[in-house]
């Protein structure tokens, strides 16, 4: 896979800045961390990290996903903040989290470790970008999870051959068409990512339209599923989207 490096620009504000452009939500202490990214608080209310996904269950890396965010937040307090939806259809609060002894904030912390990837969602993907980046670090560097092969970016053509879960996948862009029911865009003919006529606005409005993407290299990030001769997935936020260039 040919190395990439990001072309969109990031942004260069402190953490503490960029938390600050989500609302303030109440402080409460860590009573029990339920997994790489859970918690509950006392009072019971329990906490999914907005902006990441962690390996859970069964899944390798799942306790020392868990491991590392219990090392960050047993027993502290912490300030929860919003960028998007505040409940999960489970039920669960989403929120940002920062550590009131240290103003660390924790998402970030937990993806330069390499214990936790970037997942946002079109009603959640408040600071993509410095989450974005701060995952390309810790894959750079291979720490955490990154050192694993079922977290590996994938080519084009290794989604089609087991085309299921949460994926990140590489490729060029070899045909952007728009069917009536929205942008597919194809990824070397392995993969087709499909835009929906819903989304398409949301990504208008950040600049990824079908004359940047024609013959880039990319990387895409969501749900990979089989399709008829090839795998498939579904955008319906910008932020899925990172355009790459060689480095």
């Amino acid at each position: 896979m040919a190395a990439a490096t990001l072309v969109a620009p990031g942004l260069s504000a402190c953490e503490d800045q960029s938390l600050g452009q989500l609302a303030a939500g109440p402080r409460a202490k860590v009573d029990a961390v339920r997994s790489g990214d859970s918690v509950t608080l006392d009072g019971g209310q329990v906490v999914r990290l907005a902006g990441i996904e962690a390996p859970y269950g069964q899944a390798q890396y799942a306790p020392e996903a868990r491991l590392a965010l219990s090392d960050l937040v047993a027993g502290q307090t912490l300030e929860l903040l919003y960028g998007g939806a505040r409940q999960d259809p489970l039920g669960r609060t989403l929120a940002h989290l920062r550590l009131q002894r240290t103003g660390q904030w924790v998402q970030k912390a937990l993806l330069e470790q390499g214990a936790a990837r970037v997942r946002t969602y079109a009603d959640n993907r408040a600071l993509a970008r410095p989450m974005l980046d701060a995952e390309a670090r810790a894959r750079k560097a291979k720490r955490g999870l990154w050192t694993l092969l079922a977290y590996r970016v994938r080519l084009p053509q290794e989604a089609a051959a087991d085309p299921f879960g949460f994926q990140l996948v590489e490729g060029w862009v070899s045909e952007v068409r728009d069917r009536g029911y929205g942008l597919t865009i194809d990824l070397e003919h392995w993969l087709s990512a499909r835009v929906s006529p819903g989304a398409q606005a949301r990504f208008a409005a950040a600049g990824v339209t079908a004359g940047m993407l024609m013959g880039k290299l990319i990387r895409v990030r969501g749900e990979l599923r089989p399709g008829s001769g090839a795998a498939f997935m579904t955008l319906d936020h910008p932020e899925q989207v990172e355009r790459l260039r060689e480095a």
